[in-house]
């Protein structure tokens, strides 16, 4: 059975600005997340580990995994967006499969690849 992808409204309240600027509105949603979906933003969080000579956390925290999507949401949301590159085939080959482990790992039950989808990775070309 597919996930449900209705997206749910998204709450806000007024909180002052951290940089003592007036208030900022503090605006929360919700996202749905399958394991493969999940696993692919933990993958970005880490993407360039190898290409800095950073070595993976034999295990990440579910706290951990929740920062890192709340970075991500937070940036996207304020429109900022990492494209300075890439990550390369050798972030994938290390990445990607810790990855999945991390997720499978932190949530045994959560469904895997919720509806064919496949993603292509930018040295591939779709067949």
């Amino acid at each position: 059975m597919p996930i449900n992808t209705t997206a749910l409204p998204a709450t806000y309240k007024a909180i002052p600005n951290p940089d003592g600027r007036g208030p900022v509105l503090q605006v929360t949603y919700a996202h749905n997340l399958d394991a493969e979906s999940l696993a692919m933003r933990l993958y970005y969080a880490y993407a360039k580990a190898p290409e800095n000579d950073e070595t993976l956390p034999d295990e990440i925290s579910v706290e951990t995994l929740m920062g890192h999507l709340g970075e991500q949401g937070a940036s996207c949301a304020e429109g900022w967006h990492e494209y300075e590159s890439e990550p390369t085939q050798q972030a994938w080959d290390e990445v990607w499969p810790w990855a999945q482990d991390q997720v499978r790992r932190l949530f045994p039950d959560l469904a895997w690849n919720v509806d064919d989808r496949r993603t292509v990775l930018p040295w591939e070309t779709e067949a």
